[in-house]
């Protein structure tokens, strides 16, 4: 099997696995916005910023440095140590953390929502920091020793649980928001648990004191650009908050759940592929031209999935969610051109992570972060959850030029640019097409004429991102099955 063939094969399968973990927003999303107010959903979205800062902060997350030791090892037993000692590591600081965050969930509370009477939820939710890492290291190993279809299965029986679990607690018992954080804890306790004793009983558990150390001196820089990370992708829900309501924070929340969908089944697949992958191939003598081929690839997919979302989310929206969702489409272009610019930065990154300059993916989410601040300031208070997605794509498009810049200096990919440039305009007229010119309501001729658009971006944004020898090799490859046809 081809590098490509097996990219393609493995990453369609983790792509099932992670649409199924993400399924359950969407599939519940008109009960949601039913049972739930665009507050409540706000709620939700500063719990989960509050969750991350603390699992970037204080989790010692080691996720990404666990495929680089772990592929240096010779022996399986050293290997397995790599996992283990990591996982140790992490469920210590993250067990820390939780008791942290649920000991100062008064304050916490005030501090983010202006009110203590959403404690009880931090409290609740301050156990997901321990679950999340469980699940995370559980899933990381099983891509690292490619078992995709286990990680699928895994994935799939998270998904009925919490399908089950939010019917039983937001419908049957009419729990709301309460609800809503019970069914995301006991459904990520009980994976966790599971993918907990499936790794260890794979693993053993030897831990070593010298590969902690290597791991921990790795990971740290990557911590520090955690943090300003998530800064940058999720403090504007505080932002929202405090120049607007929490209304607000729930249509954003909204639209980020659209947006998101670039990353979550096209880039994250492909990652966890990729994540791994990428240190074998450097160790090819011409690892180039698989470079290109991965960002020719994953780009083209990006943005033609991308052009989808943005012309076609405002009809979904106005079908599945209550009146006072609607107008969250207004900022779903802008969030999904965020994304692709944030999935092709950790694509550069690699360029620091293979000469261990980690310390320059730090400085760069430092800038960043100066500037997507501006742009909050400026943006937010006067268009409110809108400016803050145009903040976040113009501060995403600072990210990606400085980690492309910088990454040529250590460790040149070299992938040609103006390919992405155009495909990148390529999305930004199909959307302004169809905001102009196109109505969101469920109509025959709507739909038609987005249909039209989508598909005069697929073709423009595939031919701009293949080379010449792939765009011959496919016409030789059809005009040959349409010759056996005929014939």
């Amino acid at each position: 099997m081809s590098q490509a063939q097996q990219m393609v094969k493995h990453s369609t399968i983790y792509a099932v696995g992670n649409i199924s973990r993400q399924l359950v927003g969407f599939i519940m999303l008109p009960i949601y916005t039913h049972y739930l107010t665009p507050a409540d959903y706000g709620v939700i979205g500063l719990l989960v910023f509050l969750v991350s800062l603390f699992e970037v902060v204080l989790g010692g997350h080691m996720f990404q440095a666990v495929p680089k030791f772990y592929h240096q090892e010779e022996t399986k037993l050293l290997k397995n140590s790599v996992v283990s000692t990591a996982l140790l590591v992490t469920s210590f600081f993250s067990g820390m953390a939780s008791i942290l965050m649920a000991s100062f969930s008064g304050p916490l509370a005030e501090v983010v929502f202006g009110k203590e009477e959403y404690s009880i939820y931090i409290i609740i939710f301050s156990a997901l920091i321990v679950t999340h890492a469980l699940e995370q290291y559980g899933l990381t190993y099983l891509r690292i020793v490619k078992k995709p279809w286990t990680y699928f299965n895994f994935n799939m029986i998270k998904l009925g649980l919490q399908l089950g679990l939010n019917i039983l607690t937001i419908v049957v018992l009419d729990w709301g928001l309460m609800g809503l954080a019970l069914s995301s804890l006991i459904s990520s306790v009980i994976i966790a648990l599971a993918l907990l004793i499936y790794t260890v009983y794979k693993t053993g558990f030897l831990v070593r004191k010298a590969i902690a150390i290597y791991i921990l001196k790795f990971s740290w820089p990557l911590w520090i650009s955690g943090l300003i990370g998530l800064y940058i992708g999720s403090s504007n829900r505080y932002f929202i908050r405090i120049f607007s309501s929490l209304d607000e924070v729930g249509l954003f929340e909204l639209a980020a759940k659209f947006g998101s969908i670039v990353s979550v089944l096209i880039w994250l697949p492909f990652s966890q592929y990729w994540q791994t992958e990428r240190f074998e191939i450097a160790k090819l003598k011409n690892p180039y031209p698989d470079y290109s081929m991965a960002f020719r690839m994953i780009t083209a997919l990006l943005v033609i999935a991308g052009v989808g979302v943005s012309i076609f989310s405002g009809v979904i929206i106005n079908i599945m969610s209550d009146e006072l969702f609607h107008t969250a489409y207004k900022a779903i272009p802008y969030l999904v051109i965020a994304g692709i610019f944030q999935c092709l930065t950790i694509f550069n990154n690699f360029s620091f992570m293979l000469t261990d300059r980690t310390f320059e993916i730090t400085k760069n989410n430092a800038i960043t972060a100066i500037a997507i601040s501006i742009f909050y300031f400026i943006l937010i208070p006067f268009y409110g959850f809108v400016g803050a997605s145009i903040a976040f794509a113009l501060g995403s498009l600072v990210q990606y030029v400085y980690a492309l810049h910088n990454g040529n200096q250590f460790y040149p990919l070299k992938i040609q640019q103006t390919p992405l440039a155009i495909s990148i305009s390529i999305l930004i007229i199909s959307t302004m097409i169809d905001q102009a010119l196109i109505s969101s309501d469920l109509t025959l001729e709507a739909i038609a004429l987005k249909l039209v658009i989508f598909i005069a971006a697929f073709f423009s944004t595939l031919y701009c991102l293949s080379s010449k020898p792939e765009r011959k090799k496919l016409a030789t490859k059809i005009s040959k099955n349409l010759k056996s046809k005929l014939s």
